[in-house]
This record gives structure tokens, C-alpha cells and sequence, in this order.
């Protein structure tokens, strides 16, 4: 029911997760790790002959959502749960730490030489996989084809559009050329994930997916149906101290519990709070970490009636107003994240510090739906996911339950990310809003949610002219404190016109095994070079 009081979720949640997890213990666990059907088998592994085994302390596994649908282009994406896998294989030119920091990755260095060029200085001790030196034609073939007309289906083509051309000065200097001023382009070129051009070049994009090569602590030796068994790549700059990778699929939450409890898997992603209770009571711990996104259920004003209530902002501050964060917050994360008040998270470069989240006060949310002509409410649908383990059906739950406290009626209808994907790619929609994360993803840039919740996109659902132009402008400035002045102004004008309710900052849930040492994440990435296993 979505009156449900925010004690009860919580403890509705912490039980359902519980019996799940007993029964799947009484049944057995063994079905989650049955040989797959199907595989592509990349050659012979020494270091994984079984990966069903748990019998050799050398080889981590980790338990994810989903492997890419993509298997291994990396050009597909950032996020979670993609990034998983994608960062054992591939790196980038510059890594970004949770504060914000960029530090070297394959560039040791890099400076501006004006407006519109950058001079990045490469490593030069770096092995792809297949023994090929990386070198600055490398970088020079990944710029080639994120700005080909090939690469048009690509996030990462998106993310890195400001990039025009890349020259090789030699064989370990490249310089970048940007259409556009691009001031935090070293943030940018994390995503800029380095290829074998080679084996791009003899199997193209969809056989160089089966078969990727990167610079990375591991290598792929075996896509399974719902799993990736990967190599520890010894000739690499940074190699991990284990043998082997052994990426196990498991959608369920309470699969990846069970397989925590049973000694199946050493590492679990996309957990709830209540996921590691369960995993702690068996011997394991937990790990918060921080991530890019701040979650807000989005009004999609370009597709909805003119006459309806959401197209008057009085109505969608009213129903911020009306959400007691605070409450759920509490209960359902331990009180270890906080409301969101922007598209953006407090590490995103251009974030408003001085942009409060809506206060809880029903009171108010009811005098302005009386002053909107709404004195009784009225009701709309939110199209949202819930999968991956975050809490998120019994936050939005809440958000119904108090919406409903000031007479509205919100009517949460789940999809999966499929059906999200094409909303925002094609603008098919059910509803009046959808539950989406607002992500700077790791170039901590929020200007990046900005643009994607606006007119920029290709079938925008909030589009206003004004502050387009004022994003275009921001965009465009070649100097860091403009570009922050402006960004933090256009942070505070989503605020103030409630283009979505804003709910949370995510957080992320892992769960880790006892054997388990120098567990570290920077955002959503792993520290998969440093991560140790005891006996």
C-alpha cells in the first residue's frame, strides 16, 4: 500500500530479504553457478581452469547485476553496472577520485596549450594484453572513431563530444583538439578507454566486443552466458595480486546474498542496507561508498498535456515540499546519504552548495496546490526501476505515501531499463515522470546532467529555452571560475522550477567476503591492482 508508515517499510524490506535469503539456503545455491550453455572461449586460462570452483584463494569473484550487453566495447558506458567489468579490462588517459581529483592514468601528464588544445604526455612501460606497446596512435585511433559517424551510437561519443581530433607529436605525446573551449577535458579523457587498435581494426566493433584487448589489470579469457572469466594480465603496468577475475551475473539481490553467506563470491555490488545485515551476520562486512548521482523522479513536461497540473511549477515545488527525505533517508540507508536539492552531487564541479533541498512541509505543499487551483490534488504516473538492490521500490513507495498526505496520487508503474533506455532515446513514455539518477558519471561535470535534462537531447522531456542557453553558454567558457559561477547558477534554476523530485544522493552498497583485504572504490570504480585475498 503506498500509505505504508516508513517504520514499516523498512522493516517490511528487512524481513522479505531475510526469508529470501533463508529459503535460497534451504533449497541450495548451487543453480547460480551451473556451466553456462554458451561461451566464447579466448584461449586456454592456467590460473582458471574451473571457474566454479571456490577452492583456489587466488581468484576473486564478484557478483554484479548484469555483465554489458555489449559485452567488451567500452564505448557503451559508464555507469554501474557496466563499469564493473569494463574497468578490469580498459583504462583511460586520467583517473578522477571521489573528490574530484584527476590523477594519471595511461598520461603521466598533460597541459593546455590554448583554448581549444590540450598536450598529454603518455607511459611509457605500457602492454596491451596481447603484447602490443600502447603508444599515442592508440589514442590517436580511439579519438578517430568516437568522432566518426560509426561511433554516433556510443554514450561515450556523447560524453567526449567537445573532442574534435587527436595528433601524435611522438611516440608518447598526443595532443587533443577540442571544437569547443574544454576546460576540464583531463576529467573527460577518463572515459576516453584505450583499445588495441589492431584487433579493433581486424574484428571491428562487434568481434573486437567478443574479443577485447586493453590495458587493464585483467583480460578476458571467457564470455559466459552470465559470467566473464578474465586473467591477471602479469605484463601489465599495474598488475593485481591475484590470479584471476571470475564476473559472476546474478539480477536478484537476494541471489547475491545467498551467494555471499554460501562462500560463492568474495565481493557482491548493488546491495541495500539491509543486504549487508544479512551478509555481517554471516561473517562478512560492508562498504559505503559515494557515486555521481542524485536520484529524482523526472516531469516530462514536453509530452504532457498543456492543461496538466505539472506544467505549473507551483505544482511541482508543492510536491517537493511534500516528500519527507529526512524520514526515509533514515530508515532505509541509516541515515548515511542526504537529500538532494539539484541535478548533481557535492562532487560535481559546478555543484550549488548554497542550494537547500525543499524542507519538509506538507502544509505549505497543500497552500500552493490551493493556490495552483488544486485544492483536492490530482493524480499522475511515474514510470520507475527497481531493480539493483538500492532501495529503491520503498523510497518511492514513500514519496507516494506522502504525496498522497497532500491529496495527490502518484501511480508508480515499474519498467525495466530497456524500456527506460528507449524513453530517453526515442521519448516513449507511460506516464508523467520516471525515476532516473541525474549522473555526472566520472567526469564530475554538472553541466553533463544539465545538458542531458534539457533541450540539447534528442527528445527532451523538460525544455526550457532560457536556461538551454545558459547551459550552451556555460559550456562553452574557457575559464573554470566563469564556468563554475554559471554552472552553480544553472543548478540553482533546476532547483527553483522543481524539474523533477528531488530525492537522494545515491549510495552504494557492497558487500565483502572475510578474505578480503585493501578493499578500496573510488566512486564506482574498484581498486582491482590492489585488492588482496587471504588464505
Amino acid at each position: 500500500m503506498l500509505s505504508i508508515h516508513i517504520n514499516k517499510v523498512a522493516r517490511l524490506s528487512r524481513f522479505l530479504t531475510l526469508l529470501v535469503v533463508c529459503a535460497g539456503l534451504v533449497l541450495g545455491g548451487l543453480w547460480l553457478f551451473e556451466p553456462t550453455k554458451q561461451t566464447v572461449n579466448l584461449g586456454s586460462s592456467s590460473s582458471i581452469s574451473d571457474t566454479s570452483s571456490s577452492s583456489d584463494p587466488k581468484i576473486l569473484r564478484l557478483g554484479v547485476v548484469s555483465l554489458p550487453p555489449a559485452l567488451g566495447n567500452p564505448y557503451r558506458g559508464t555507469g554501474v553496472p557496466t563499469i564493473y567489468t569494463y574497468r578490469a579490462m580498459f583504462e583511460g588517459l586520467t583517473f578522477v577520485t571521489e573528490d574530484g581529483d584527476v590523477k594519471p592514468r595511461l598520461a603521466t601528464s598533460w597541459e593546455r596549450i590554448d583554448d581549444l588544445t590540450w598536450k598529454f604526455n603518455l607511459r611509457r612501460d605500457v602492454l596491451f594484453h596481447n603484447g602490443v606497446p600502447f603508444t599515442a596512435d592508440a589514442v590517436v585511433f580511439a579519438v578517430q572513431y568516437l568522432t566518426s559517424d560509426e561511433a554516433r551510437v556510443e554514450p561515450i561519443a556523447r560524453d567526449l563530444g567537445a573532442i574534435e581530433r587527436a595528433e601524435a607529436t611522438d611516440e608518447h605525446t598526443v595532443l587533443i583538439h577540442t571544437r569547443v573551449a574544454a576546460p576540464l577535458l583531463p576529467a573527460l579523457t577518463e572515459a576516453l578507454m584505450i583499445v588495441e587498435p589492431g584487433q579493433w581494426r581486424r574484428l571491428g566493433r562487434e568481434g573486437f566486443a567478443v574479443e577485447p584487448v586493453g590495458t587493464g589489470p585483467f583480460k578476458l579469457t571467457e564470455w559466459g552466458e552470465a559470467k566473464a572469466t578474465l586473467d591477471a594480465h602479469k605484463d601489465g603496468w599495474r598488475p593485481p595480486k591475484v590470479d584471476g577475475l571470475l564476473i559472476l551475473a546474478l539480477p536478484d539481490t537476494s541471489s547475491r546474498v545467498q551467494a555471499m553467506l554460501s562462500d560463492r563470491l568474495d565481493i557482491a555490488v548493488a546491495m541495500s542496507r539491509d543486504n549487508i545485515l544479512a551478509v555481517e551476520s554471516g561473517g562478512g562486512r560492508g562498504d559505503v561508498g559515494k557515486t555521481t548521482s542524485t536520484l529524482g523522479i523526472s516531469f516530462i513536461l514536453t509530452k504532457t498535456a498543456e492543461n496538466h497540473p505539472i506544467q505549473d511549477k507551483r505544482v511541482r515545488q508543492a510536491l517537493n515540499y511534500a516528500v519527507n527525505k529526512d524520514a526515509y533517508i533514515e530508515a532505509l540507508f541509516g541515515g548515511l546519504t542526504k537529500a538532494a536539492s539539484q541535478p548533481s552531487t557535492a562532487s560535481g564541479f559546478g555543484y550549488n552548495p548554497a542550494v537547500k533541498p525543499y524542507p519538509y512541509d506538507p502544509d505549505r505543499a497543500r497552500a500552493l496546490l490551493a493556490e495552483a487551483g488544486y485544492p483536492d490534488g490530482f493524480s499522475f504516473t511515474a514510470q520507475v526501476t527497481i531493480g539493483g538492490g538500492a532501495s529503491l521500490a520503498p523510497a518511492y513507495q514513500q514519496v507516494a505515501a506522502d504525496l498522497l498526505n497532500v491529496g495527490v496520487v502518484m501511480t508508480l508503474r515499474t519498467m525495466p531499463v530497456q524500456q527506460l533506455i528507449r524513453g530517453i532515446q526515442e521519448g516513449e513514455w507511460r506516464g508523467e515522470a520516471f525515476g532516473m539518477n541525474y549522473s555526472v558519471e566520472r567526469t564530475t561535470d554538472s553541466l553533463r546532467p544539465a545538458r542531458l535534462h534539457s533541450c540539447i537531447q534528442r527528445n527532451p522531456w523538460y525544455c526550457n529555452e532560457d536556461l538551454t542557453e545558459k547551459i550552451n553558454q556555460a559550456f562553452a567558457t574557457s575559464d573554470l571560475d566563469d564556468r563554475r559561477q554559471r554552472t552553480e547558477e544553472i543548478m540553482a534554476i533546476y532547483h527553483d522550477d522543481a524539474a523533477a523530485i528531488w530525492m537522494h544522493e545515491v549510495i552504494v552498497f557492497k558487500a565483502l567476503g572475510p578474505r578480503v583485504k585493501n578493499f578500496r572504490q573510488d566512486l564506482t570504480v574498484l581498486n582491482y591492482d590492489e585488492i588482496e585475498l587471504l588464505p
